[in-house]
């Protein structure tokens, strides 16, 4: 009687896990998990924008407490609104108007060009609520019709869109003087239109308008 045959020993397979597309889809998984992270990464990033405090019309130049600042995502966008980090928008002209709120585009000002500054004192009952820097008047001019006169009084438009520098009060306390009654208007203007209203100012009582809407 012969000696029983030995089995013949089985090779392990390899590990499913190295089949190479196995090994590729992994690969897959973790690439697309990580430009996911890079992504989201990305969109949750701000910085910090210049963004109009108050309504600024055509013509403003900016001063301080015209601006403030806000943190936005602006994504491929942000080379074209100014930053607290680029330089100061201070002085610049606004060339369009602004709504409160407004991002500051770096379209949205210019260098500020040559003019005069003109100082019109205005009578408080001729003084419209609301006027302030960064607002648009049209400025008209009363002539005639003082008491006792029998000249009648008239009034023409001398000035439309002007947009205002600064307003100052009528002074309160402190020496008087003869516009310590008076606010003060400051507004920038031409050359050739600022000579013209220099000349005719002082032949009535300027009375301002402020226009609204735009």
């Amino acid at each position: 009687m012969g000696l029983p045959v030995a089995p013949t020993p089985r090779r392990i397979a390899r590990p499913k896990w190295l089949n190479v597309r196995v090994v590729g889809g992994i690969l897959l998984v973790i690439a697309a998990v990580v430009i996911g992270a890079r992504v989201i990464g990305a969109s949750s990033q701000t910085g910090a924008v210049w963004v109009a405090e108050r309504n600024l019309a055509a013509g403003t130049v900016l001063s301080q407490g015209d601006l403030t600042t806000v943190e936005v995502n602006l994504g491929d966008n942000g080379s074209l609104y100014l930053t607290p980090g680029s330089a100061s928008p201070i002085g610049l002209t606004v060339v369009s108007p602004m709504a409160a709120g407004e991002l500051l585009s770096a379209s949205a000002v210019a260098e500020t060009g040559n003019g005069r500054v003109v100082a019109i004192g205005v009578e408080p009952g001729r003084m419209p609520p609301g006027v302030e820097h960064g607002s648009t008047i049209d400025l008209y001019l009363t002539r005639g019709g003082a008491t006792g006169s029998e000249d009648e009084a008239t009034t023409e438009l001398i000035g439309q869109s002007i947009t205002v520098q600064s307003v100052a009060p009528p002074a309160t306390g402190g020496l008087s003087g003869a516009t310590s009654n008076r606010y003060q208007l400051s507004v920038l203007l031409p050359a050739a239109i600022a000579d013209k209203l220099v000349r005719v100012l002082p032949t009535g009582e300027p009375i301002v308008v402020l226009v609204s809407g735009e």
